[in-house]
């Protein structure tokens, strides 16, 4: 019976192909840009108006070619052509590793990665009256726990991506996300899973503006050479589930190193990459969509085959609903995405014919449990049906609840 279950999953996921990117021949930025240094990690402003990027192993940086990194920004005319760029902001720069990791949608706060104190967690600086602000931290809990690589903040300011060698990774490095919820506080860092992490790194992500597709760098999916920039769907408003990782092509990857992709209005890219040098530029792209393709014929035969065998097969005892639900680490109120999605689940069947609700519980305070029975019993589950709930406490760095509906058989 799992068998089946995986089988069709693995039809829907690997058949489900998204839209096809399509890249025109990229270029190098210019002189303005690019220098015999190290240039990555480029970001666009929401209004397309600066650039940002970082620049190693260059003497003007605040720490000489031997000390960190520097944020250096340029930016775009009316015609379109960028100016030469400065690192001339004592605020951001230090002789430390700093970087822009996110740009809020108003272009007045910047995130950064935190190299101005000792405390775990990123920066943050504010446009306020004509000039910005002395960077600021915002605490992540469990950051201070890992070996820190790379971060990504979404405009949102909701979505924290981390490419990071904590322990337990697949592999060199993982790709890891933090979600804030309504009450302001960020989760623990949450592996994205085998689909997207292998063996070998996975650095630089980016992920969409709507939040479905992550762009990242790896070594360990099938590519060029070295590291290749993939891009995957994210499934069913799920953090671990995603579509297979799709190499962008040879017009985005070479032999050398590919990295720090980042899109923009579905139209224009920026990456780097050190093809034609021992030091990386940033180069840049216009990308356009073709149209989803459709499943097909012998697909959906297979589809509805494999769902009237599961009919078949169904028993008394057999696993009739499940859902996976994450939570807010720290927070005892049920979101209101933990609600739609148990009150969605138990809507889909007929509670009259429930046996059983088996719930198995990932680092949930005791009362947050409390709360997720008293709502089931609000949307009319039978308290006497919700079997005493498993409580897992390590070994994981989930924050959620796994729900098991088991149905009587049916008349």
């Amino acid at each position: 019976m799992k068998a089946i279950f995986g089988f069709l999953l693995t039809v829907l996921i690997n058949t489900s192909v998204s839209q096809d990117l399509k890249f025109s021949d990229p270029v190098p930025l210019g002189s303005s840009i690019n220098s015999e240094s190290e240039e990555v990690n480029a970001l666009l402003s929401p209004d397309g108006k600066t650039l940002y990027f970082v620049r190693a192993f260059d003497r003007r940086n605040k720490g000489g070619v031997a000390g960190g990194m520097d944020i250096w920004t340029s930016v775009r005319d009316s015609r379109g052509r960028f100016s030469t760029c400065t690192n001339e902001y004592k605020k951001w720069n230090n002789k430390f590793n700093n970087s822009v990791i996110g740009i809020r949608n108003d272009n007045h706060v910047l995130y950064m990665l935190n190299s101005y104190n000792k405390k775990s967690g990123i920066a943050f600086s504010k446009y306020l009256e004509g000039e910005w602000t002395s960077p600021e931290v915002i605490l992540i809990p469990g950051i201070d726990q890992i070996n820190l690589v790379g971060f990504y903040m979404h405009p949102s300011f909701s979505i924290l991506l981390i490419s990071s060698d904590r322990v337990g990774s697949y592999g060199k490095e993982d790709i890891y996300v933090s979600l804030k919820d309504s009450l302001d506080q960020w989760s623990d860092p949450l592996n994205l899973g085998n689909t997207i992490n292998t063996d070998g790194f996975e650095i630089s992500p980016f992920l969409s503006e709507d939040g479905k597709r992550l762009y990242f760098s790896s070594n360990g999916h099938k590519g060029y050479g070295d590291a290749d920039i993939f891009v995957s769907e994210r499934l069913y408003n799920n953090w671990t589930l995603w579509t297979r990782p799709k190499n962008l092509g040879s017009k985005i990857n070479s032999e050398k190193f590919d990295a720090y992709f980042s899109i923009y209005g579905d139209s224009v890219c920026y990456f780097s990459s050190n093809q034609v040098s021992n030091f990386s530029d940033i180069y840049t792209s216009k990308a356009s969509f073709e149209k989803k393709k459709k499943l097909s014929d012998s697909v959906n035969r297979i589809i509805d085959e494999t769902k009237k065998l599961l009919n078949e097969l169904k028993t008394s005892d057999e696993l009739d609903g499940f859902q996976y639900i994450s939570s807010p680490l720290n927070s005892v109120i049920l979101s209101n995405l933990m609600q739609s999605q148990i009150k969605k689940l138990l809507s889909s069947y007929n509670l009259n014919n429930l046996k059983v609700i088996e719930l198995t519980c990932y680092r949930l305070h005791s009362d947050q449990i409390s709360n997720i029975i008293d709502y089931m019993v609000s949307l009319g589950v039978g308290r006497k049906l919700i079997k005493d709930p498993s409580l897992i406490t390590s070994g994981t760095s989930q924050s959620g609840v796994e729900l098991k509906l088991f149905m009587n058989p049916k008349d």
